[in-house]
């Protein structure tokens, strides 16, 4: 078994995640939010994909993120185009995921030192 030091110095890490709660540092949270190593924005007003829009979009870019994940539920779901059309227009690409994939991917990345975004539906 090889033992390697965690490594992840971000402020905000992902412990664990279910249907409908995610824990952050040892917060159990219930409430969609946006996270990024920096900040934990709680209470983001995003619980279906058909609520994203302009003004709750613009949360995901305050840190000049380099990568976006939004997590979308116990399931992938893909949004209309004119949300990808806001990333695009402005210069930035963005994923959609699950959201137990997307914390997984959050996590990795923002231990890697990664300027990550992640906006989670719950």
């Amino acid at each position: 078994m090889y033992l390697n030091q965690d490594s992840n110095h971000s402020l905000f890490n992902i412990r664990a995640h279910g249907v409908g709660y995610v824990i952050i540092n040892d917060n159990h949270l219930t409430d969609s939010l946006v996270l990024t190593p920096e900040r934990q924005l709680s209470h983001w007003p995003v619980t279906t994909i058909e609520d994203l829009n302009d003004s709750n979009l613009a949360w995901l870019l305050e840190d000049q993120p380099e990568v976006i994940i939004i997590g979308t539920g116990a399931r992938q779901q893909f949004p209309p185009a004119s949300v990808i059309g806001f990333f695009a227009r402005r210069g930035f690409g963005v994923e959609f995921m699950d959201s137990g994939a997307a914390c997984r991917t959050y996590t990795i990345l923002a231990s890697e030192g990664r300027r990550v975004a992640l906006g989670l539906m719950l």
